[in-house]
Order: structure tokens, then C-alpha cells, then sequence
């Protein structure tokens, strides 16, 4: 190496040493030898020296996967922006049907009482007609009960509703499910709802969520002995078959409603039964 060489690898600075502003102009007559003696099958180690930037900068491809860190929050957010979660279907569903058995059984019992207390509270009053007197008979006990099911249903859709709610978004954030999410959220929805009744009243709606909490916990406990995985790996088979019929049920009234504003079908159970026809015939045909 000659003194002029040495003199231009010693006014190479730390930082473009590090290749942060790439290779000082006085070194442009060493980095052909460094590129040629890289570009060879068996280079030496004594080829390049120590002191070039273009061995230490040149690039290398390499195959790797970026993984983007998702915090507990990201997973939460993503359940609405997808169009086929599990964790809102689930719940709109559970409220659904919860309101309705409320509603009929809190009609059925308020019709009962009103049936008893019209009978006490108008005996000895006289009507135009007996027509009259079983017409508002009548009326007083669709009032009594449409009364007391919207109240009863209303209250075991919150109540059903949050559990689900707070059980299938916990699980997102934690990225995890466990058994005891049940009992626990399922005692604290209760103690929330009864706490205007007072501590005793508190108290009874706890114990009763644990109990009907740990009920629930022994139903997933044994779907998950039935499947032979853990509680967390059924919980996770489990949404993902469920996601998988909401999409095959999404894609089929996408079909259906595109079969009927295309052929200008009012009714759509007509255009149900006609799909079904064509997709019988390709599957005729696919089979011949």
C-alpha cells in the first residue's frame, strides 16, 4: 500500500466508516478492487482490506418476515373492522334470543298476575255487555303482558348480552381464553346490575352469577374433552369454524340478492329455491 493510499484510508471518518453517508470521494479508486475481489467464488481474506467501505457496506439479501406487534387494543379494534367476527355475531345473537325467552316469560307471569289482580280489583263492576267485560279483560292482560316482557326481556338481554360481550372481548385483549372468565364476569355483571337493590340483594346476584358462570365453564370444559385440545385451542377451533360459516352464509345472501335484482325477484324465498336449482344442475353437470 502506498503512502498516498494510506493517507486517504486514514481522512475516512467513523461515520462514513459505518457507511451512513456511503464511500468518501478520495476512495473511489479502491472500491472496483473491493467489488471484484466480493464478485469472486472463494474470495481471501487478505483481498479486502479492513479499511473499505465497500466491504462492509455491501448489501446483502436476506429472506426474513416482518411480524408487526399487535397490542391488546389493535386486537380489539380489529373485530369491527372485519365484516365476519365471531365476537359481534355472537353477541347480537345471544341478545337476540335472550329478549325473546325473557319477553315470553316475563309476558307469561305478568299475564298471570294481571289475570288475579283484574278478577280482585273489579268485582261487582258492572259492564254494558258480557262482551264488554271479556274485551277488557282481555285488553288489560295483553297491556300487563306485553308490560312485563319487554321489562323481563330487556333485562336478560343487558345482562346476557355484557357477559358475552366482556367474555369474547376480554379473550381478544388478552389473546388468551381461559375457563374462569365465566364465573368471574358473570358475578360482576351481576353485583353492577343489583346494586341499586343493596348489599344483600348484591350479594344473592353475585353468588347466582358464579354459580351460573361456573355452569358455563363446565359446558366449555367439556367441548373442549369432546375435541381432545385444551380449553384455549378449542376456544380458538371453535371461532374459527364459526367465522368460517358466517362468511359461507354472507357469500350465499350476497347470491341471493344479486339472483334477485338481477332477474327482478320480489320474493326471496323464490330466488332462494331457484339458486338451489342452479347450483343442483352444475353439480349435474360437473358430475356427468
Amino acid at each position: 500500500m502506498t503512502e498516498q493510499q494510506k493517507k486517504q484510508n486514514s481522512e475516512i471518518g467513523w461515520w462514513e466508516w459505518l457507511g451512513w453517508k456511503g464511500s468518501p470521494p478520495s476512495a473511489t479508486t479502491s472500491t472496483p478492487i473491493a467489488i471484484e475481489h466480493l464478485a469472486e467464488p472463494t474470495p481471501s481474506p487478505e483481498a479486502v482490506p479492513t479499511t473499505s467501505v465497500a466491504a462492509i457496506v455491501a448489501p446483502k439479501v436476506v429472506d426474513s418476515v416482518e411480524v408487526v406487534p399487535k397490542t391488546g387494543w389493535d386486537r380489539v379494534m380489529a373485530i369491527y373492522e372485519r365484516e365476519n367476527a365471531m365476537e359481534k355475531d355472537a353477541t347480537i345473537r345471544v341478545v337476540r334470543m335472550s329478549f325473546l325467552g325473557g319477553f315470553l316469560v316475563g309476558g307469561a307471569t305478568g299475564y298471570a298476575q294481571a289475570r288475579h289482580a283484574y278478577e280482585t280489583n273489579n268485582v261487582g263492576r258492572k259492564y254494558l255487555s258480557p262482551s264488554d267485560a271479556v274485551k277488557r279483560k282481555i285488553d288489560y292482560a295483553i297491556v300487563r303482558f306485553a308490560k312485563g316482557g319487554f321489562g323481563t326481556g330487556f333485562k336478560c338481554a343487558l345482562i346476557t348480552g355484557s357477559i358475552v360481550f366482556l367474555t369474547t372481548h376480554v379473550t381478544a385483549y388478552r389473546d388468551k381464553f381461559s375457563s374462569w372468565y365465566f364465573p368471574a364476569i358473570s358475578a360482576l355483571v351481576g353485583g353492577v346490575f343489583t346494586f341499586p337493590l343493596g348489599l344483600i340483594g348484591s350479594m344473592k346476584a353475585v353468588g347466582l352469577g358464579v354459580s351460573s358462570g361456573l355452569t358455563l365453564s363446565a359446558v366449555v370444559h367439556l367441548y373442549a374433552m369432546a375435541i381432545d385440545k385444551p380449553v384455549n385451542d378449542a376456544y380458538r377451533l371453535f371461532k374459527r369454524d364459526y367465522e368460517k360459516e358466517l362468511k359461507a352464509s354472507a357469500e350465499w345472501d350476497s347470491r341471493v340478492t344479486e339472483l334477485m335484482q338481477r332477474e327482478q325477484i320480489v320474493w326471496r324465498q323464490q330466488a332462494v329455491k331457484k339458486l338451489k336449482q342452479i347450483d343442483q344442475e352444475k353439480m349435474a353437470v360437473f358430475d356427468d
